[in-house]
């Protein structure tokens, strides 16, 4: 486990950690069930139109391309926080302040960065 640095303590680490973990299960449930961003058939009238049925698939393939860029994000904060950079700027190195990666504990930099 990482070692706690400049403003980020054990437990604080350990919360994002979960956060983090928490956050890549329910990205991968999105990205196992498409399905289930759809309407059943039982929901769908005999008359919807295929222009409907096809920009309902246009939301599920944007929802997940979203959903698997971010999922990137996550496995990329939770191997920092494997490698002991986690919570560092990656341009500056200076600490991502906490309520930021509370936040988005995917963070890669400060607001200000």
């Amino acid at each position: 486990m990482a070692s706690a640095r400049p403003g980020l303590t054990k437990t604080q680490l350990e919360t994002l950690r979960r956060r983090l973990e928490d956050e890549r299960r329910r990205i991968r449930r999105v990205l196992e069930a498409p399905e289930a961003l759809a309407p059943s058939d039982e929901e769908r009238s005999e008359f919807e139109e295929s222009a409907q049925r096809a920009a309902e698939r246009a939301e599920q393939i944007t929802v997940a391309e979203r959903e698997r860029a971010l999922l990137v994000e996550v496995d990329h904060a939770l191997a920092k926080l494997g490698a002991g950079t986690y919570g560092l700027g990656e341009t500056s190195g200076e600490p991502i302040p906490y309520q930021r990666l509370i936040a988005i504990p995917w963070a890669r930099e400060g607001v200000d960065e």
